[in-house]
């Protein structure tokens, strides 16, 4: 055991120029206070200096004094501190309980957080940002006062400058990108020590730490962001990081009942203890994993409806005249470049991934669809053109056939000009003279200009004196009945030639809403059940 020496040194005022140095070796081997050493309290001298060497490096294997022993006569808190904190007595540099020796237990860090917001989660970027309470306990017997005449003081609470004064773990976090302590209006740190030699160090940070997430099921999908805290420098052998458990049972890692978020839904989170090994050793961390859910309203409202709405427009388009050629076209061009520019937007706020995501095949499906639609105006166009082009065809060769089959009838002068009157029967034709019919003297005179045939005779209407009924041919003088074609049976009208063009449109009617309504079964009955590994 090595002996502590405290010497006493006199300068004498005859002595100044030579500065006469005395000194009485004092022995303090059995951890005497020095503050209320009898022999020190009644040869003390005004002017003397203590020199303490409990700390001193040419020392390194001496047997550190009771801090409740050095500590114990102050008067005020300031004195308390000054004695308690001094550097021959506490330094920073050395952590609690350690030892030369391989007994040498590791210091146990308890750690909570409270957190405040979680906010700002990029799907571009793969991080979001939390403002939280980082909290941390270890026990520091060096610090311990519970034997000093302040053990009646609960907790003593320090001023935010005196935590470099103390030892502090050295955690940090892994998966951060960046972080803030806050330092408006002072800086937000708190350092409290207990007479047992409890320390807690609270401050707040803000973080922006990475979270890897799997979107495909953007925007169905469900995300885990973590926190990892990590020791930096000491391994396992030094520090050992735990999850506070508090007595009251709550969790060690505590939500803000006011947090919220515009795009995700907090769930639930857990905590949980970990290690890291790297080239360097093992190392101690933690962990708090945030379970979130994607709100799905604004995704509903913002591209699924008006999405929605576009296909049902260019659907409608289907009812629309083929001839329409202006508004059939604008329909469909307008759609197509709808769905296009809402697919960019989407596209442009999330990360360039390898994979299919779920909004992608949506946004891929209509515009398919409405592009489909496009295209099937395309196709009756062409078909309403072929057949138009048939029509004037057969009307062509309609024409000839009539013509051929058209008598040759002979000329008359006007005086003889001829009118056809045909019977409710269509029978037979007969011609007579006009000018015989323009005299009205007597029904006798015009009964006598009509001869009948032998199949029929003429008839009066007698409702009118001037509309007569032929049910058989009546020949005229001077026309030979042999000039008139024989009457032909008569025949039912030809039914007018099939529409193809649209056919097609009636057919694409019911086809396209039918395939859209099918496609969106199968769509939300797979990603609603798909299940991804966050992990």
């Amino acid at each position: 055991m090595v002996n502590l020496i405290c010497c006493q040194v006199d300068f004498s005022d005859d002595d100044e120029e030579e500065n006469v140095f005395k000194a009485k070796p004092i022995d303090y081997m059995n951890n005497v206070n020095i503050v209320n050493d009898p022999y020190m309290q009644k040869n003390k001298p005004s002017n003397a200096i203590h020199v303490n060497t409990l700390n001193s490096p040419s020392l390194p294997n001496q047997n550190l004094p009771n801090t409740n022993q050095l500590v114990g006569s102050e008067k005020t808190m300031e004195q308390f501190l000054d004695r308690l904190l001094h550097e021959s007595v506490y330094d920073r540099r050395i952590r609690p309980f350690y030892t030369d020796s391989k007994s040498s237990k590791p210091v146990d860090v308890e750690m909570n957080m409270h957190i405040n917001t979680i906010s700002g989660i990029s799907e571009v970027n793969m991080e979001y940002t939390v403002d939280c309470y980082f909290r941390q306990e270890w026990f520091d017997p060096r610090l311990t006062y519970s034997n000093s005449s302040w053990k009646h003081v609960e907790d003593i609470t320090l001023h935010y400058d005196l935590v470099n004064k103390v030892w502090t773990p050295d955690a940090f976090f892994r998966n951060s990108k960046d972080a803030k302590s806050h330092k408006i209006t002072v800086p937000n740190r708190l350092i409290r020590i207990f007479p047992e030699g409890r320390v807690l160090f609270s401050q707040r940070l803000t973080l922006r730490l990475e979270c890897p997430m799997k979107l495909q099921k953007f925007p169905l999908d469900n995300q885990t962001c973590t926190i990892n805290i990590g020791s930096f420098g000491y391994t396992l052998k030094d520090i050992k990081f735990e999850w506070k458990k508090n007595v009251d049972g709550s969790p060690s890692v505590t939500i803000s009942n006011k947090l919220e978020m515009p795009d995700f839904i907090l769930t639930t989170h857990n905590s949980s203890v970990c290690q890291r090994k790297t080239s360097t050793g093992s190392y101690a961390c933690l962990e708090v994993h945030f379970y979130l859910k994607r709100s799905f309203g604004y995704y509903l409202v913002q591209v699924y409806i008006p999405s929605i709405l576009t296909c049902l427009i260019a659907f409608v388009s289907f009812w629309v005249d083929h001839k329409a050629v202006p508004a059939r076209i604008s329909v469909g061009l307008l759609t197509v470049l709808t769905v296009t520019t809402q697919s960019s937007g989407i596209r442009s706020q999330l990360p360039k991934v390898s994979y299919i995501k779920a909004i992608d095949v949506w946004m891929s499906a209509c515009l398919v669809f409405v592009f489909a639609a496009l295209l099937e105006y395309a196709v009756v166009n062409v078909i309403a053109r072929k057949q138009e082009l048939k029509r004037l065809v057969r009307q062509s060769e309609r024409n000839k056939r009539k013509a051929q089959m058209t008598p040759k009838l002979p000329s008359y002068s006007p005086t003889n000009e001829k009118v056809l009157v045909i019977g409710n029967r269509l029978a037979h034709m007969n011609s007579y003279n006009k000018s015989d019919i323009d005299n009205h003297n007597s029904h006798e005179a015009l009964e006598s200009l009509l001869q009948p045939n032998r199949s029929g005779s003429i008839k009066k209407n007698p409702q009118s004196n001037h509309s007569l009924h032929v049910d058989s041919v009546v020949s005229i003088s001077g026309v030979s009945q042999q000039s008139v074609p024989p009457a032909s049976t008569p025949q039912a009208p030809p039914l007018p030639p099939r529409d193809d063009a649209q056919m097609v449109d009636f057919v694409s009617s019911f086809l396209f809403p039918i395939s859209f309504i099918i496609f969106n079964i199968i769509y939300w009955m797979v990603y609603l059940n798909m299940q991804v590994d966050n992990n």
